[in-house]
């Protein structure tokens, strides 16, 4: 027969294990919307790319140089759409190192706390 000290351990390493599985089910959830939403990103400005290129080369415009300027009427808005994009990706980036590095610290975490 087991003591109470053995029962409540069990009972504290199952609670724990639950918890884990249920992280794990709500980061692949994540992880998935993540990459379906970037897929989709991808694919709309792909789709998205030949219809401005041909209005680009009814207006007059011969080189492809200034791909930036022909986002909008004006060269600037190119840029700063452009700019704009660029920053969100470095923000996407950081988001995900940082979650990386939270998860990797929340899992030593975790081992420490099993080998006791």
């Amino acid at each position: 027969m087991r003591t109470n000290e053995e029962r409540t351990r069990l009972i504290h390493k199952r609670t724990a294990e639950i918890k884990r599985e249920n992280q794990k089910r709500k980061q692949r959830r994540l992880d998935a919307a993540c990459i379906a939403a970037c897929l989709l990103l991808v694919v709309g400005i792909g789709a998205w790319m030949p219809g401005l290129m041909a209005g680009v080369s009814e207006s007059g415009v011969s080189h492809a140089s200034g791909a930036a300027s022909l986002v909008g009427s004006h060269a600037a808005l190119g840029y700063i759409l452009m700019g704009l994009l660029a920053f969100l990706l470095g923000v996407c980036v950081t988001v995900l190192l940082y979650r990386l590095r939270c998860r990797k610290e929340r899992r030593q975490r975790e081992d420490r706390d099993d080998e006791l």
